[in-house]
Formats: C-alpha cells, structure tokens, sequence
C-alpha cells in the first residue's frame, strides 16, 4: 500500500514483566500499560496500550516555536496494530473496517499543541494471561523520523 512507504513513525510497545527498548524513552506505569515515546527536535510522539481498561492512545506534541503542518497521503492519519507476541496475524488493526478518504489531507497543529488520537478495544479481545506488542504510526509524509521500536527480545 502506497501509504506504507510513506515516511512514518513507529512505536513498538510490548507488554510484559520488562521495560521497553534499548536508546529509546519508555516507561511501565503498571503491569497492564506500556508507554514508548520518540522525542525530536520540535516535536514528541507518544504511545499507550493499556490492557487493563482495553484503550489505546496516541499523542503528537508540537514541542516547537513555530505552527507544524502534517501532510497525509489521504484520510488515514495513524494505525494502531495489536498483536500476541509470537503471533504474526494481529488481533487488533485501527484501520480494519474503517473507510477513509481518498484525498490528500494536511493537518496544523500550533506550538506547544497537541493532537491526540483514542481507540476501545473490545473487552474480550486480550487475555490477561498473554502478552501483546503493539505498534503506533502516525502516516505523515512529513515527518522525518527513523521507526522506534521497542526490543522484543527484553
């Protein structure tokens, strides 16, 4: 898909007994949530699964002087992918189902602003029992940023 070869950003957030990645700003708050952050020169990205309350959260931060504008390739501006650790076929997709605009979009956010995406999951859909991985992009053709990703191997 053409909006995968955009440049994107990505955060891996694998939930387990263990902290998130090598290099990288990641906390626990509690045994049920992960966060994974990736932090630039005027702006901050941040990730959220917690599998206690089954929400996810999405957060980019404008951290400069100056308005930012994102660019997307069409209606799409992130996907959330949720999958068992050791399982390849995800358990969650954002974008499943969803239908989205065909034309370009640009998006401003002004300094010190943050824009913030949200998502349920359904109440059954993770077992307490497993462990989950999940990865946040933010489809802006902007933005240029490495993926962050989280060591699955901690």
């Amino acid at each position: 898909m053409k909006k995968w070869l955009a440049a994107v950003i990505a955060c891996f957030c694998m939930l387990s007994a263990a902290a998130c990645g090598s290099g990288q700003t990641a906390e626990e708050p509690s045994a049920a949530s992960l966060e994974a952050s990736m932090t630039k020169n005027n702006w901050e990205l941040t990730g959220n699964l917690d599998t206690e309350n089954n929400t996810w959260h999405l957060e980019f931060e404008n951290t400069g002087s100056e308005e930012m504008k994102l660019d997307f390739p069409d209606g799409q501006e992130i996907e959330v992918i949720i999958t068992e650790e050791g399982v390849s076929e995800p358990v969650y997709s954002y974008s499943e189902g969803k239908v989205f605009t065909q034309a370009e979009k640009s998006v401003e956010i002004s300094a010190g602003n943050i824009r913030r995406w949200d998502g349920e999951l359904d109440a059954d859909l993770l077992d307490s029992e497993n462990s989950y991985r999940a990865e946040f992009r933010i489809l802006a053709e902007n933005l240029d940023a490495p993926a962050l990703k989280t060591s699955e191997n901690p």
